[in-house]
């Protein structure tokens, strides 16, 4: 017996948020099998309602069939391709248009059946259709034009008993390798299930359910989309192989295409600094947080204006930028960035009405969260010998008699701020 058997379980897609309506149909699959397997009817429920016979089509089964299951391995299997290349595409398509692709594939799989059964083998119109794999395969079909260039994780067994052969594991194939055999596969057998007399799995359901996968992502969008996107995962695989050259051409040239993606930015200016190209990769991660702090994403703003202060000296933003972050950081508790981004601004802004302050607040963080009163005392000290007219002046002469009487740490040159 010879045996050949693939699975997708993953993909080397990068997904920024989670997949809310990916799981809630996941969990309706689920659950409505558990209740057709062991209450299938009750005063509240008639689930036999909810099944798409092909010689009597409805609209609302055409639908609602795609949520019921004949077996635990068909809505197992059902449910892991919903989840694999679901969450994908929520992630890009958002909930909206995501239930749209996989609602009206599950109604085009059913009503491609009934056109095809009516031509070719009208006997299967006496059964009854149910299962998720019209609206999966229309997920494969969306899939296929938005991530063309992704690779999917593909568990495997090979069974030939003649050659020696027993072999399994998993491995990284082309998107379109993987999708393209297997709708090859689905069509063969449709056309071979119109020519026998019974109907196990209904291969036509996921012929149509996947054609209209396809015209639903190019209705949405997806291609021009997908043709940007493919530059950054060539930059991602790019920088996994330390072809840190490379990945500057494509990132380079996918933020033309995309000059908001704060993500895209970041890695720019880390393959940049991989390469020694210091002033470049700070022109990026200064545009990466510009663009976090645009759209309201603080947080990782003060990640990556952290991860910049680590990786590049000096590094600065504007003057009312640097400071506000500065104050930001402070206030979410990270400290030691915080005062990186104080003594980067006193380096960068010396003239600027703005530094006394920031001496203050270098000086309250050397002493009260490092326990650096030494260090303090030198920003007080630089600040009453650079701007003794300043309103902050005779306050920072208040906290230089008062640390005269703590015993001063170790000392730096004078005008360090460390």
């Amino acid at each position: 017996m010879y045996f050949f058997y693939y699975f997708p379980t993953g993909l080397d897609v990068r997904r920024r948020r989670h997949a809310t309506i990916t799981w809630f149909l996941a969990g309706l699959c689920v659950i409505l099998y558990v209740l057709a397997r062991y209450a299938p009817s009750s005063a509240v429920w008639r689930l036999g309602n909810l099944i798409f016979f092909p010689s009597e089509p409805m609209l609302a089964t055409s639908l609602s069939h795609a949520f019921l299951h004949v077996s635990w391995w068909h809505v197992i299997g059902n449910v892991v391709y919903l989840v694999i290349f679901g969450r994908a595409l929520e992630d890009r398509f958002g909930p909206g248009r995501f239930f749209a692709v996989f609602a009206l594939s599950a109604m085009a799989g059913a009503w491609t059946h009934v056109l095809l059964a009516r031509l070719f083998a009208p006997a299967a119109l006496g059964y009854g259709i149910v299962g998720a794999s019209g609206a999966t395969s229309g997920l494969l079909g969306a899939f296929l034009v938005r991530f063309f260039f992704a690779r999917i994780s593909v568990a495997y067994w090979v069974f030939m008993p003649l050659q020696g052969v027993n072999k399994a594991g998993t491995h990284y194939v082309p998107a379109l390798l993987a999708v393209a055999t297997w709708f090859i596969y689905q069509g063969v057998y449709a056309l071979l299930q119109f020519g026998s007399a019974g109907v196990g799995v209904a291969y036509s359901v996921h012929v149509g359910g996947f054609a209209a996968g396809v015209l639903l992502a190019l209705l949405f969008g997806a291609a021009p989309r997908a043709r940007a996107e493919r530059l950054l995962a060539g930059a991602l695989r790019a920088t996994a192989k330390a072809d840190f050259m490379a990945a500057q051409a494509q990132l380079l040239e996918y933020l033309e295409l995309r000059p908001g993606d704060w993500f895209a930015r970041t890695l720019a200016a880390r393959a940049f600094l991989s390469t020694g190209q210091r002033s470049t990769a700070q022109a990026q991660f200064a545009s990466a947080v510009t663009e976090l702090l645009r759209v309201g994403r603080r947080g990782e703003a003060e990640d990556v204006m952290a991860e910049a202060m680590r990786t590049v000296p000096g590094f600065t933003l504007s003057e009312r930028a640097q400071i506000d972050m500065a104050c930001g950081l402070e206030r979410s508790m990270k400290f030691r960035a915080s005062l990186d981004a104080y003594r980067n601004f006193a380096a960068r802004y010396p003239r600027s009405g703005e530094t006394p302050f920031v001496l203050l607040r270098a000086a309250s963080l050397l002493e009260r969260r490092f326990d650096r009163p030494g260090k303090a005392m030198e920003c007080y000290e630089i600040l009453v010998e650079r701007y003794p007219e300043d309103c902050w002046a005779d306050y920072a002469k208040g906290e230089m008699e008062r640390l005269r009487w703590r015993s001063p740490d170790g000392g730096t040159a004078p005008g360090e701020i460390s």
